[in-house]
């Protein structure tokens, strides 16, 4: 329990998380402003117009699991503190997951519900926030193995913003197990999410019990 009280203290007193969360909202309600007066201008936005905002503000998701984990590994070596404290690592990896889940949880339930409820489809709340909290968890799992923000921030954002729309703009199959997809079509691509990052976590976890801190 204290050591679930200690991430969670961290994480919620880091400045780079609260201003990431910052900007994420600013730029969702933005969006939100944006893609609401397109449509009511007629312009076709797809099944789901209100979670099409989504779209672009998941990379603030991204970035806030990246920072989450990464932070460790900065100048200072914090992480070698928390091993001193904590020493069985897949415990603490779990700790640190519960943890951010609790930090993101509301943050992507803001997020969503200003688009879903603005947009008229309350419905889709529930799984929009299901959704961005994941892509937090995933986006943690990857800087868990990469260990810097930078190259791990740079990957993700490669995949979701550039590999993903070429292949779907190719009518590529393979598109449709991207981890982004359920931002599109949530039926369909809840399960891509969801393997996604179970299957990153998983790796994180035995990285991160296997190598040097």
């Amino acid at each position: 329990m204290n050591t679930a009280r200690a991430e969670l203290r961290k994480l919620l007193t880091l400045p780079s998380l609260r201003l990431t969360a910052l900007l994420t909202w600013t730029a969702n309600l933005l969006l939100t402003y944006v893609y609401a007066s397109a449509e009511f201008h007629g312009e076709s936005l797809g099944e789901v117009a209100a979670l099409a905002p989504l779209g672009y503000t998941q990379a603030g998701f991204l970035v806030l699991g990246v920072l989450a984990a990464a932070s460790e590994y900065q100048e200072g070596g914090q992480i070698s503190t928390t091993l001193l404290a904590m020493p069985r690592r897949l415990p603490l990896q779990a700790v640190k997951a519960v943890a951010l889940t609790v930090v993101a949880l509301p943050v992507a339930a803001v997020t969503a519900a200003t688009s879903t409820l603005a947009g008229g489809a309350g419905t889709w709340m529930p799984a929009a926030t299901a959704y961005l909290t994941l892509t937090t968890l995933l986006g943690a799992a990857v800087a868990g193995v990469v260990r810097r923000a930078v190259p791990a921030v740079v990957l993700l954002l490669g995949l979701y913003f550039i590999a993903g729309p070429l292949l779907r703009a190719r009518n590529c199959t393979n598109a449709a197990y991207l981890p982004d997809t359920a931002a599109l079509d949530p039926t369909r691509g809840a399960a891509a999410t969801v393997t996604w990052t179970l299957s990153v976590l998983t790796l994180a976890a035995v990285t991160f019990r296997r190598r040097d801190a």
